[in-house]
C-alpha cells in the first residue's frame, strides 16, 4: 500500500498526525478515496464501543495552501450574545482560516449579517478546504476563533443571534 502513495500523501499523513497530537482527540480514523487511515495516541477505542457518527459536510474545494498566518484584529472582538444565539461549529477537526486567502478581508466579522447560506470560514484539512455556511440567518455577535487556529469537531467557532422572521 505504502508503494502508491506519492510524496504528498505522506507528508499529509504525517500533517494530520501533527494534527491530531495536539488535539484533545485520542483517536482519528479518515478514508480518503481506497485509502483509509487510522491514527491515535493513547489507548484505541474499545472493540465494543459505536463509531461515531459521520459527520456530512459541504463538497471539498481545494485551494492553494495558505502562507504563514497573520493575526485579524478584525476577527477577535467579542460581544456578550444574548441568550438564544445560534453556535455555527466547526463540521470537522482543521485549520480555521477567517477570510478565503491572505490579506483578503475576512468573510464576516461581529456585526455582520448572514443569510444561511453565507460562507463564514473555511476549515482545511489534509490540504483540503471546506467551506462553512452560517446555517442560519441573523447577525454575529461573537467571533470564538482566531484565524489559522486548529479546532476540533463541533467547536464554537461563531455565535448568531438570529433575525425575526
Amino acid at each position: 500500500m505504502t508503494d502508491s502513495l506519492s510524496d504528498s500523501d505522506v507528508e499529509q499523513v504525517v500533517r494530520l498526525v501533527e494534527t491530531l497530537d495536539g488535539s484533545s482527540f485520542d483517536y482519528l480514523e479518515l478514508q480518503v478515496g481506497d485509502m483509509k487511515v487510522t491514527i491515535g495516541k493513547g489507548e484505541p477505542p474499545s472493540v465494543g464501543s459505536a463509531p461515531a457518527a459521520p459527520v456530512t459536510t459541504p463538497a471539498p474545494q481545494v485551494l492553494p495552501a495558505a502562507p504563514a498566518p497573520t493575526p485579524l484584529d478584525a476577527v477577535a472582538p467579542v460581544v456578550a450574545p444574548t441568550a438564544g444565539a445560534v453556535e455555527i461549529t466547526a463540521p470537522t477537526m482543521g485549520i480555521f482560516y477567517a477570510q478565503s486567502e491572505p490579506g483578503k478581508p475576512p468573510f464576516v466579522t461581529v456585526g455582520a449579517l448572514v443569510e444561511e447560506d453565507t460562507t463564514v470560514a473555511l476549515v482545511e484539512v489534509m490540504k483540503t478546504f471546506h467551506a462553512v455556511s452560517a446555517g442560519v440567518r441573523g447577525t454575529v455577535v461573537e467571533v470564538c476563533v482566531q484565524d489559522a487556529q486548529l479546532v476540533e469537531f463541533g467547536q464554537v467557532m461563531y455565535r448568531v443571534e438570529p433575525a425575526l422572521r
